[in-house]
């Protein structure tokens, strides 16, 4: 099962009665397919219209997606994947995201080479469990990719009937994205701008009634409930992962799209994690990578990982218990239960 577009837009549509219209000074908003999900800007500006910002917001959004998108036949990373077993250069924005990776420390848990293992599960076509077989064969082609500062190439070939190795970027491509947007607004001299693509989400200056940006957290066992909000009077970033964005049941057990690299196997532990922080300790994409990272690694480790980076959590676990880790404080982002 995936989220529907539809099912973000009621999403979003509960987000906005969480970040108020009380302003005299409306913002201008919009919401268009981008980045595989619905994606909804609310900009604030005294200048003028801020349409064209807005625009050019999505326009790099596009490119974002245009380039690193792995399931559309004529992107970069689609043309790499037609001929993963030859070196090739990478785009500027995929050596970028290979970058973030090693600067966070988190190869270990989060790896952009897993499109053969995931699509042994087809997750939108047949919904199938993968034999141990299977997964260990697709793991060690995975683990065969060796990418340098501007290459890669996947050096142990699949079996017959195996899927292809190939690379898949839609774990970071969304924080990359909205920070692009981000930059676009504030080239344009927007007061405040909040962009969300449901799951993860930017917000930059200050909303001009000094009210605090509010992004929800919802319920991973029902969309439609906010379980916990972060309030910040400051530039933030915040990304969640969960067990229920991509899924299907097979005799009672969940599988879900957050894979192990380790194993190739779904993530066990934890049925959501949001990780925030303000945007000058971490970034969209830094958010993106790490809301995934940090749901691999599991809640204890997720913890450590929060502590040491100065970061704030909230996670789910498997029993449907809440864990909270804070922001540091004076940072200007709270989490608010509710």
């Amino acid at each position: 099962m995936r989220r529907s577009v539809a099912g973000v837009c009621a999403l979003l549509a509960v987000l906005a009665s969480l970040w108020g219209c009380s302003s005299t000074t409306e913002p201008t908003v919009s919401s268009r397919a981008t980045l595989g999900t619905a994606v909804t800007i609310s900009a604030y500006t005294d200048t003028g219209d801020a349409r064209d910002a807005i625009d050019a917001a999505f326009l790099a959004m596009d490119s974002v997606s245009g380039e690193l998108d792995a399931y559309s036949s004529g992107t970069a990373v689609a043309v790499f994947n037609r001929d993963p077993y030859t070196a090739q250069e990478l785009s500027e924005r995929a050596v970028s995201v290979l970058a973030a990776i090693s600067r966070l420390g988190v190869k270990e848990s989060f790896s952009p080479a897993l499109l053969g293992v995931s699509s042994l599960y087809g997750f939108e076509s047949s919904e199938t469990v993968p034999s141990d077989a299977a997964l260990a064969a697709g793991v060690r082609v995975a683990h065969s990719l060796v990418a340098n500062n501007d290459s890669a190439v996947f050096t142990a070939k699949a079996e017959a009937g195996e899927p292809l190795p190939g690379l898949d970027f839609g774990g970071a491509a969304k924080g990359l994205g909205l920070d692009e947007a981000a930059a676009q607004l504030q080239l344009a001299g927007m007061e405040g701008a909040i962009v969300s693509a449901g799951s993860t989400t930017v917000a930059i200056g200050e909303k001009p009634d000094e009210e605090p940006w509010r992004i929800g957290i919802e319920d991973p066992r029902d969309e439609q409930k906010v379980v916990a909000v972060v309030e910040s009077v400051t530039a933030c970033a915040v990304s969640t992962s969960g067990d229920y964005q991509r899924y299907f049941e097979s005799g009672g057990v969940r599988y879900h799209h957050i894979l192990d690299p380790s194993t190739g196997a779904p993530a066990r532990g934890l049925r959501s994690l949001t990780v925030f922080g303000p945007l000058d300790a971490l970034s969209g994409l830094d958010a993106d990578i790490l809301s995934t990272a940090l749901f691999v690694m599991g809640a204890e480790k997720a913890e450590s990982y929060a502590l040491a980076h100065s970061l704030g959590l909230y996670m789910v676990d498997d029993e449907g218990r809440a864990l909270v880790v804070p922001a540091p404080e004076d940072c200007g982002v709270d989490l608010v239960e509710r």
